[in-house]
């Protein structure tokens, strides 16, 4: 599998480092504004691969480098977060649609039949404006999502409860940012209902701290966000069919339209194989509406950068 990262900033070459130590691809492409930096982190990367489980080719290069890519993951911004967790994601909307607008239609043309993985906040504006400059069907674009998030509550249940966070079922959904909820009505270990317990509510609220914390401390993140990328990436390598919340396209979920938010999502080899219709708790579908206005707002305003630039 031929794998691209588009904008190798911190999230970016945490990623690479993710991609040839899990042996995610046989082919690592890193594109970046920086060429000779970019030069020194293909080729350590490279001698990393030669340690690594299996036989990854890492090379840098420019956008025609990307050619034939089976995955093109963008996490290419104008602010220096490249997809961390600012404490205001929406604030990047504007400069980063203005760059997706010019380099998005050109991967598209040079790798039709990629999956195109968002990474870049605002990651659901984002994913948005990637479905609209690419032109490909919804279920080959995709981005991160509140899959992050979703890790760090179940993280800080596994924690509380000191049960493994692979059998806690929690999930965050709606929008990576600041409107994101926790589906209560849907927490579960082993079976057991969690979602009644205050405790529950507590993690969550503790979870929308969390980011801003490690942003404060260190003055970015990439170690969790590219570690979902990972996630992704593995599941379209194994066509495992492995269910996690990312940003996708929402069609007629109770009402929504024409918006990305999170949601579960089957992950396999053709990207999302499909998107799961739970039920929602009242309170639930509000905050996701909620959620979606938020984004459409934001989406409406940016509409001139999501047709391809004039050239």
């Amino acid at each position: 599998m031929k794998v691209s990262i588009v904008g190798v900033g911190k999230v970016g070459v945490t990623l690479g480092y993710s991609i040839v130590l899990k042996g995610l691809a046989t082919e690592l492409v890193l594109v970046s504004r920086s060429a000779e930096r970019i030069r020194g982190e293909a080729l350590d990367l490279q001698h990393a691969a030669a340690l690594g489980p299996s036989r990854v080719r890492v090379q840098a290069g420019d956008i025609e480098a990307t050619r034939g890519s089976q995955v093109v993951v963008l996490a290419l911004a104008q602010s220096a977060e490249q997809g961390g967790s600012a404490i205001d994601r929406i604030a990047t909307a504007r400069p980063n649609a203005q760059l997706f607008q010019q380099v998005v239609p050109k991967i598209a043309e040079l790798s039709p039949d990629a999956i195109l993985l968002v990474v870049t906040n605002p990651v659901d504006v984002l994913t948005y404006a990637t479905l609209k400059l690419s032109g490909f069907d919804r279920h080959r674009v995709l981005g991160t999502g509140t899959l992050i998030d979703s890790a760090r509550f179940r993280s800080l249940l596994s924690a509380h409860y000191e049960i493994h966070s692979d059998d806690i079922r929690a999930y965050v959904l709606g929008e990576h940012g600041e409107s994101q909820f926790p589906v209560l009505s849907a927490v579960y270990a082993g079976g057991w209902y969690m979602g009644k317990d205050p405790e529950v509510k507590r993690a969550f609220e503790k979870t929308l701290s969390v980011a801003p914390e490690v942003f404060l401390a260190k003055g970015y993140t990439n170690f969790a966000v590219a570690s979902a990328a990972a996630m992704i990436l593995q599941a379209i390598k194994d066509n495992s069919h492995h269910t996690m919340p990312v940003s996708t396209l929402v069609d007629g979920y109770y009402g929504i339209e024409d918006v990305c938010l999170s949601l579960p999502a089957v992950i396999g080899q053709e990207g999302i194989a499909q998107v799961l219709s739970i039920a929602l708790s009242e309170e639930e579908q509000a905050q996701l509406r909620y959620s979606a206005q938020r984004l459409s707002t934001v989406n409406e305003s940016l509409a001139p950068f999501f047709q391809p630039a004039a050239s």
